[in-house]
């Protein structure tokens, strides 16, 4: 498929009179360069509006609109993924946030947020936003591959206000993650298994999809420190008065319990990081204090000794997809970056809440329709810079190929006199040379 039928087929829900903005803007954030200013976009694309009615006032009234159908949008991009999102029988949902740094005044939905992934010589505190998202991972061409799909600002909430009231919980960064992982699973009739770290990997999120979405929404994340084990309750043939018990004896820590299970570990080969690897792990059924069910938890030992812990609610997980599909959760932080730096979010100068609002839509947008179009090509991209390591494409890869492919296309000019449609190659050619 053609990015340009794509790009058609997503764009419908949008009103005519305003299609060839929302074409245009996501064209610019895939092929231009990581530029991802509006304006340089319509300078860019600005010889192709020659004696049309588009001007730069009206990409920016189209940004400010606070009526783009974003619902329907995303509901077209399921509809174009519904047939690759199945692995194993499973949804896999990543749900993770992330902040970036704002430079100015009466920017909407900032706040100060805490990094904790700041360097040692900058401040643990960042001024701007706080993106809650949710994407979905699947097997793409021989790799794994993040496709945003949902995402919110979360604004902290006033210490003054805290004091007085309780926060709203819906609110909250795990209240917003419900949110999105609740419309994402609904635009597809599998069972999901949601993977996160060990911030979102807690009993009040996993409780919550529950309650909304049954009992086929598990979650796989990594095992918190302070977590609280016990061993499956006895079943006593002859049981006394009253209610049976939930929980078994208590576990040790989670440390003394890794290295408790090191004589039992295994050796075998796991997907991970773009190829097969030797992975020596750990594995026990037991109940969790946390999230009030049954899990299964597995210890990856490592060669120094120690062991990373892993804990899902889906006991009829291997020990290897466990393994696997946690590894591909990090390509949500790649996604992060491919939104931020690759695409240009961080170029954003929006300062109301819709343009804001809407400009990271268009970014995670951009990077989902990157990915579909190279899940609906026969072949993967060819890697410009291959390695040792991997052979895989990479994200840039595959803007390149859409740059090639668009590279002296006539894309809005439908029907033009010859003379014309040479003049649009030309600017064209020199449009997307630069591109990815």
């Amino acid at each position: 498929m053609k990015f340009q039928e794509l790009l058609d087929r997503i764009a419908e829900p949008v009103p005519a009179y305003r299609r060839t903005i929302f074409k245009t803007i996501v064209l610019g954030l895939v092929v231009c360069n990581g530029n991802g200013m509006i304006s340089a976009i319509f300078r860019r694309f600005a010889g192709l509006f020659v004696g049309t009615d588009i001007t730069r006032k009206r990409f920016y009234t189209f940004l400010n609109s606070g009526k783009i159908a974003w619902t329907c949008i995303w509901r077209r991009v399921a509809e174009q993924i519904r047939e690759y999102v199945a692995v194993d029988g499973r949804l896999l949902l990543a749900v993770d946030d992330t902040t970036y740094g704002k430079t100015g005044k009466k920017i909407s939905g900032c706040g100060i947020h805490h990094d904790h992934a700041a360097k040692q010589n900058c401040s643990r505190w960042i001024f701007g936003h706080c993106r809650v998202a949710v994407g979905t991972l699947l097997r793409c061409h021989g790799r794994w591959a993040c496709l945003p799909m949902g995402q919110q600002n979360f604004v902290p909430a006033d210490k003054t206000e805290e004091k007085k009231k309780k926060t709203d919980w819906s609110k909250t960064k795990n209240g917003i993650a419900a949110r999105l992982l609740q419309f994402v699973t609904r635009l597809f009739d599998l069972p999901t298994l949601v993977v996160c770290d060990s911030w979102f990997g807690n009993g009040s999120l996993l409780r919550e999809l529950r309650r909304t979405l049954g009992v086929q929404v598990h979650m796989l994340s990594r095992l918190r420190v302070s977590c609280v084990l016990y061993q499956m309750p006895e079943r006593k043939k002859n049981p006394g008065r009253g209610r049976p018990s939930k929980y078994g004896e208590r576990l040790p820590d989670v440390k003394s319990l890794a290295a408790k299970m090191r004589d039992r570990a295994r050796t075998e080969k796991v997907f991970m990081y773009g190829r097969e690897r030797d992975c020596t792990f750990s594995e026990l059924v037991c109940m969790s204090k946390a999230w009030k069910c049954r899990v299964k938890i597995v210890f990856v030992h490592r060669a120094n000794g120690t062991a990373f812990p892993l804990i899902a609610s889906d006991t009829e997980l291997t020990a290897a997809q466990m393994i696997e599909y946690y590894a591909a959760r990090w390509k949500i932080e790649s996604g992060f970056k491919e939104i931020k730096h690759e695409i240009g979010a961080l170029d954003s100068q929006c300062r109301n809440e819709n343009a804001v609002e809407n400009h990271f839509n268009l970014s995670c947008l951009a990077v989902t329709l990157t990915w579909v179009y190279a899940l609906k090509q026969t072949d993967a991209p060819k890697r410009r810079h291959p390695n040792r390591n991997t052979g895989a494409f990479a994200f840039a890869d595959v803007r390149r190929k859409i740059a090639a492919e668009l590279e002296g296309t006539p894309i809005f000019h439908k029907g033009c006199p010859e003379p014309v449609k040479r003049a649009i190659k030309f600017v064209m050619t020199a449009l997307f040379r630069p591109a990815a």
